[in-house]
């Protein structure tokens, strides 16, 4: 059995899960999106959530971050989170100051702000959503706040989701224990796997110097799962790629198991495959990859594994469903990241969805297949 890695329970997958709002909603964030780059207002703290996830909030990005190079961050959206202190207002402009952890000072300005929370907020803490502003001669902001809520209630908010998260992924831990012990070592619906002797049990050296914690308890099944698959692998070749995978899905917050559908699907998990038009290793590259990331080997199972993953996961970001929860794929994300995986991103555009290719339909129906057999095994 192939086992999720729980980095993070905000990023379990939620499997067959459909993004749908009612209509109110899409048409509230629609407003707001034609309005947030001249508009800051203060929401309640469940839109000012959903407005987080639609405007594609990376928590990974900071304030500081932005700051030292806002040309490279421009566009996208940081939560900064302090006091607000010495509001002003000239004309439709507000500014004010916002005091960070630390001490440290940001100052912001906007127009037509709700400014009964900013002058209120002397004392209370507020989280700010805000867009790295392009440089410009003539303008020294980097940040265009674009909405605001009370702190202590988004906090409040994201103990409850991650304490629902956390209990439902331990259920889903007790679950899968007793389905594992009652199955014993019988293979999951169809995924037949054939562990050889020499398959890695232990945790190799190479997985303890790059694996986390919670990588290296799941590294056995995933290598017995790999050696299993294609038994000419050697010993080396079946640690190679399992740390690979595990670590570059481990990095980019994608499920390990759809990266194996994938290898799978692409090659067999044969480092070695090379197609007809050319594609190249596990994840069957194409030249044009090879050059624009400027691999030395497209055959080594990491170079080859780290590429094939970045792409999926460029792919599941462009193609994100619209109100889906962070942390969540749906369905429709993952058949159209696949199909631009296969076809290309220009086909998927060119026809609006998955393009009517035998092939890229028949590689979406068996990536999906072998997905949905890992995860329910």
């Amino acid at each position: 059995m192939l086992r999720f890695i729980d980095l993070d329970p905000r990023h379990r997958m939620a499997a067959g899960w459909i993004a749908s709002r009612g209509l109110c909603v899409r048409v509230w964030l629609l407003l707001f999106a034609l309005l947030m780059p001249t508009v800051c207002v203060a929401l309640p703290v469940d839109q000012y959530l959903q407005l987080r996830r639609h405007l594609g909030f990376d928590h990974r990005l900071t304030a500081m971050d932005a700051e030292a190079n806002p040309g490279q961050h421009a566009g996208r959206v940081v939560e900064l989170v302090g006091t607000v202190n010495g509001v002003s207002r000239y004309g439709t402009d507000v500014s004010f100051m916002l005091t960070q952890a630390g001490g440290r000072l940001l100052f912001l300005r906007s127009r037509n702000p709700d400014a009964a929370l900013a002058l209120d907020a002397s004392v209370e803490r507020l989280r700010i959503l805000a867009r790295v502003r392009r440089p410009t001669t003539d303008n020294a902001d980097v940040f265009e706040p674009v909405a605001m809520a009370l702190d202590a209630e988004v906090s409040a908010r994201e103990r409850q989701a991650a304490a629902r998260m956390q209990a439902a992924a331990e259920a889903q831990a007790r679950a899968a224990s007793m389905v594992a012990a009652q199955r014993g070592r019988q293979p999951s619906r169809g995924l037949t796997t054939r562990p050889i002797a020499g398959a890695p049990v232990e945790v190799s050296p190479l997985a303890r110097r790059y694996l986390t914690p919670a990588a290296q308890a799941v590294y056995g099944d995933y290598a017995r799962f790999i050696a299993g698959w294609n038994r000419r692998l050697t010993a080396t070749e079946v640690d190679q790629i399992t740390v690979s995978i595990l670590y570059f899905a481990g990095r980019h917050r994608v499920d390990p198991r759809l990266v194996v559908a994938l290898i799978i699907a692409e090659s067999n998990f044969n480092p070695r495959a090379t197609s007809r038009a050319g594609a190249m290793g596990l994840g069957q590259l194409m030249p044009v990859n090879v050059r624009a990331n400027r691999l030395t080997n497209p055959y080594d199972p990491v170079q080859n594994v780290r590429t094939s993953v970045n792409l999926l996961t460029q792919k599941l970001q462009r193609f994100r469903t619209p109100g889906t929860p962070e942390g969540m794929l749906s369905w429709r994300q993952i058949e159209l990241a696949l199909a631009s995986y296969n076809a290309g991103g220009g086909a998927v555009r060119r026809f609006g969805g998955v393009p009517p290719f035998r092939e890229t339909q028949n590689y979406i129906r068996r990536v999906k297949s072998l997905y949905r057999q890992l995860i329910a095994g």
